[in-house]
């Protein structure tokens, strides 16, 4: 359907913008703390800033979304992006680069609820896990690989300059979809199960789509009540999925790339183009065909085979026998590279690309609560993942600096085993079956 993929294109520059804000901050922060003072702690706040402004906007924008329509807050959430990346350019001191930071994460996080379920509610059933892959795992990866490009561009420039360029052109790609986004139509089930509009349904129906309308009669209330088991269940493997991933998206440019002798910038184009990338193709071409539930166990206990691996690398070269040295060099970079790139792999052909896109959410909940089902900090979902994530983010530095990084990367691979745990014993498979799927009895209709 050609309005699947108007969305994944609209919702995507979204998410491509988060990609390319959240990697392009740990690229240029040592550029940033020549100009501005920084310390751990201080590093640690910023990096976390977007995701404090998150934690504020999905609550008020998801409650908003599910009373009001799909439509009446998209475009909102990129304007704030645009506004909030465009001052980091500007920003003369921490306070003013602190809150233009918190601006782009309320954008952020208002994207965050509003994206998954827009692209979940549009697409045709046999091609939603594609189309949410695509949106978001491809789009923020290909916003990852641009920062890295025009992070590279900037060394061309004098160094007061170069990292507010980095920063200030995170606004382009959401201000293009801005527009597009305000003139989206309302999403089908929304108009079929929730609200339907005279006008938007004329609308459909002259570009070929002949809604039928059901208004589910349900109260929000009760359908809340009933949603709540898949609501915790998804929040907890989302809040699990940010601890693990965003700290290595942010600090991996960074502390591992150090450890593995490689640049932040060499880094980020090896992780995406020879296993980010690949693993997402692997994905999209799996995730509709064999399911989620496969790929998410199968890529989670991947995660955690080569974390394990990784760790007792770095922790006692020995076991391999390599020296045990404070860096690694020669065969043991070399076995810590092979180490790491196949984490990557294995969680970009699961978790990082179905988990990581907001697939379980919108495909576990009713439409009348799809949005609070990611918002409710009572039901741990969207707001309490990013304080929790930002959270952990906030200490990493310090972290590091006290257990060593073959700790933290150990418990990185205790999270992802948990996680695979709980996909296969708690959530059902969700392949080609229409949304709101879950009985009056509360439990799913899927064996």
């Amino acid at each position: 359907m050609k309005l699947t993929w108007r969305s994944v294109l609209i919702a995507g520059m979204g998410v491509f913008t988060d990609g390319y804000n959240l990697y392009s901050l740990s690229l240029v922060i040592y550029s940033i703390s020549n100009f501005i003072r920084l310390n751990n702690v201080t590093s640690g706040l910023l990096v976390a800033g977007s995701y404090f402004g998150a934690a504020i906007s999905a609550l008020i924008f998801g409650l908003i979304s599910d009373f009001q329509g799909r439509k009446r807050m998209y475009g909102i959430d990129v304007t704030l992006m645009t506004i909030g990346a465009f001052l980091q350019a500007f920003s003369q001191n921490y306070g003013e680069l602190f809150f233009s930071r918190l601006l782009l994460g309320m954008g952020i996080g208002a994207d965050y609820v509003l994206s998954p379920v827009i692209v979940a509610e549009n697409a045709d059933k046999d091609k939603r896990g594609k189309a949410m892959v695509i949106t978001f795992a491809v789009m923020w990866g290909l916003g990852a690989v641009v920062a890295a490009f025009v992070t590279q561009i900037s060394y061309f420039l004098p160094a007061s300059l170069g990292w507010r360029m980095v920063l200030g052109l995170g606004a382009i790609p959401a201000l293009s979809v801005i527009l597009a986004r305000r003139k989206l139509s309302e999403t089908l089930l929304f108009l079929s199960k929730v609200k339907p509009d005279i006008k938007e349904l004329n609308k459909l129906k002259s570009d070929g789509v002949d809604l039928k309308v059901n208004v589910d009669e349900s109260s929000f209330l009760i359908r809340l009540i009933k949603s709540m088991r898949f609501i915790i269940i998804a929040a907890i493997l989302w809040v699990l999925y940010d601890i693990y991933s965003s700290t290595f998206a942010i600090y991996g440019p960074i502390t591992i790339a150090h450890n593995l002798g490689l640049s932040p910038i060499m880094f980020t184009y090896v992780a995406q183009f020879f296993a980010g990338i690949p693993g997402q193709l692997i994905c999209i071409f799996l995730v509709d065909r064999i399911g989620r539930r496969k790929l998410i166990v199968l890529g989670y206990a991947g995660v955690a085979l080569w974390l394990v691996m990784y760790s007792l690398l770095l922790i006692n070269p020995f076991i391999f026998g390599l020296p045990k040295t404070s860096t690694l060099e020669g065969t043991g970079a070399v076995l810590g590279f092979s180490f790491y790139m196949l984490n990557y792999l294995f969680s970009a052909m699961g978790p990082a690309s179905i988990i990581g896109s907001g697939m379980i959410a919108p495909e576990l909940s009713f439409t009348t609560v799809s949005y609070t089902h990611l918002t409710l900090p009572s039901a741990a979902s969207d707001v309490y993942k990013r304080q929790a994530s930002a959270t952990v983010i906030s200490l990493f530095p310090s972290l590091v600096n006290i257990v060593g990084l073959g700790v933290m990367v150990g418990i990185y691979a205790s999270v992802a085993l948990i996680s695979s745990l709980i996909v296969m014993f708690f959530v059902p498979e969700t392949r080609t079956r229409e949304l709101d799927f879950i009985t009056e009895g509360g439990r799913s209709k899927i064996n």
